[in-house]
């Protein structure tokens, strides 16, 4: 029986709403732990961030892996959202394949070519810990080299830009220059250093930063900015001209309130853009409403994202299509390693133990030159066969030469990992 191929279930801004999409990030911890110790599951990455929600995973058998992906996600969702389940996309095979090495060339992003993508399929990569399996290592090992290619070798990776530019360049347009400008972040989550970043470069020379988990003073003393107290936001949201959140995940409610707004300006305060980057969402539906205030959220950020040029679309695109095949031509010969250790290890034994008989004959340096000969003898004969199962294995024929391996020899071929 052939292997199962890798499967990927999930969802991304293409189909849910932000709001959405932070519900099963907020369950994705959870999600993960119960496959984790699931029969049908041998291994699971989840890639989890503001554009998608996505469970990468590698089993005995195909579709008993995805009821129990399925099963797992309802488990865990609240009431009002087990719905989502049956919303998830499946990608299997050559598809999961593609659509992998698609999302880490930034081509499947809210912001076509975002910077952003490849850091965060790395370290979905390294947060599967020793969860995962070969398959699924050689997976986001082929995502992340495409990611690579197209960032350094395409137009689409050149201009490095991130949801937080798009949301910046969206305040510049309705409202003011950055440069010069007064802003606050709140949040040290992983998204604070790109925003931190995007700020420097747009010539912000007063950036402050605020956590309620108390981590701003580390942060601000490794970015050099200003760090906001536990007791001092409402000083800092009257005193700044701009207000960024990006908290990452949070279980503990909006941090920005209309309530603390009202306590921190007045009606002679001018208006106040606030850019809301957290997926779980740092600004309370009430501070929206506000008149003096003007929020821009991951979903608006989504309906104003510039179209890419297209002959840098093609170009990424040309590139993922490369790495398709390279994966696919590996993977399939990689189907003959069975055959092939099996076939090397009976032959291995037979010099083995030709190597041992001369030992006892002959003396050291004698028994030693027999043995580096029928060593180099075996791995001559042993290489066209070797060969020649990995291109059979590509051609579909390899059942064909492990029946062949078990007529003439005698050796019976373990199913492939």
């Amino acid at each position: 029986m052939s292997r199962m191929p890798i499967a990927a279930l999930g969802l991304s801004h293409h189909l849910v709403s932000t709001e959405e999409l932070s519900a099963l990030s907020s369950a994705g911890s959870d999600a993960v732990s119960a496959l984790r110790v699931r029969p049908e599951i041998s291994g699971v990455v989840l890639l989890s961030t503001c554009n998608r929600f996505e469970v990468y995973f590698d089993g005995p058998l195909f579709h008993p892996a995805v009821e129990a992906v399925l099963d797992t996600l309802r488990d865990v969702l609240p009431p009002e959202r087990r719905g989502l389940a049956d919303e998830f996309e499946l990608h299997a095979g050559q598809m999961a394949v593609q659509h992998l090495l698609e999302v880490a060339a930034g081509l499947d992003a809210m912001v076509v070519g975002e910077a952003e993508i490849l850091g965060q399929v790395r370290e979905a990569l390294a947060a599967a810990d020793n969860h995962t399996t070969p398959a699924l290592r050689r997976l986001f090992h082929a995502g992340l080299t495409t990611g690579k290619a197209v960032k350094t070798e395409t137009d689409l990776g050149a201009a490095g830009r991130s949801v937080a530019d798009v949301g910046l360049a969206l305040i510049e347009q309705r409202h003011f220059p950055l440069a010069g400008r007064r802003v606050l972040i709140v949040g040290t989550g992983s998204y604070a250093r790109v925003v931190t970043a995007s700020l420097v470069r747009a010539g912000c020379t007063a950036i402050s930063v605020y956590s309620r988990s108390g981590r701003a003073a580390a942060f601000a003393a490794s970015h050099d900015l200003d760090a906001v107290g536990s007791d001092g936001l409402i000083s800092a949201i009257g005193e700044t001209d701009v207000v960024v959140t990006c908290s990452g995940h949070s279980h503990h409610g909006p941090i920005i309130t209309a309530d603390l707004i009202g306590r921190a300006r007045d009606a002679t305060s001018p208006l106040l853009p606030v850019l809301d980057l957290s997926l779980s969402g740092d600004v309370a539906t009430d501070a929206a409403d506000l008149i003096g205030v003007d929020v821009i959220d991951l979903d608006e950020i989504g309906a104003h994202a510039p179209a890419e040029a297209s002959a840098a679309v093609l170009a990424a695109r040309d590139l993922v299509a490369r790495g398709v095949d390279t994966y696919v031509h590996l993977e399939s010969g990689r189907a003959a390693t069975p055959a092939v250790t099996a076939m090397r290890s009976h032959v291995s034994q037979f010099i083995e133990r030709e190597i041992e008989a001369a030992a006892r004959r002959y003396d050291a340096a004698t028994s030693a030159a027999v043995a580096r000969s029928l060593r180099r003898v075996s791995n001559a004969l042993l290489h066209t066969p070797s060969l020649r199962a990995a291109e059979l294995a590509r051609a579909g024929g390899l059942e064909d030469y492990q029946h062949a391996l078990h007529t003439l020899f005698g050796i019976d071929v373990e199913a492939h990992p």
